[in-house]
């Protein structure tokens, strides 16, 4: 009966977001009113830290300038165009992620799914 109360408190520290789930190389599309956004986005760990560049399927290339697990799981990322800045907010399930693209003025469902 102790290994299972020890089991079951234990259970939801192992289902935590970590660092390792998110990098990696994530192929994503964002749906539009004016048709499909996709391309690639690319996070890994240099010097303690995440890092991550997203490749549009249009050849743009955006560094991403925030990437942080949150509390509540979620994966949260900042990409500046050039003009707007993007929030990315998703939640990652194994190789799966679902979420939002917002700017001040609109909000886009992205999808991505982690390539080998």
């Amino acid at each position: 009966m102790l290994l299972f109360l020890v089991l079951l408190i234990s259970l939801p520290s192992f289902a935590r977001l970590k660092e390792k789930h998110v990098i990696g190389t994530w192929k994503y599309k964002v749906e539009t009113d004016q048709g499909d956004l996709t391309g690639s986005i690319k996070i890994e760990k240099k010097d303690g830290i995440l890092v991550g560049e997203v490749n549009t399927d249009d050849g743009e290339t955006f560094p991403v300038n925030k990437l942080e697990i949150m509390e509540d799981d979620t994966f949260y990322m900042e990409i500046y165009t050039g003009s707007d800045t993007l929030e990315i907010s998703v939640t990652v399930k194994k190789k799966v992620f679902n979420g939002t693209v917002s700017t001040p003025e609109v909000s886009f469902p992205i999808t991505a799914e982690k390539i080998e």
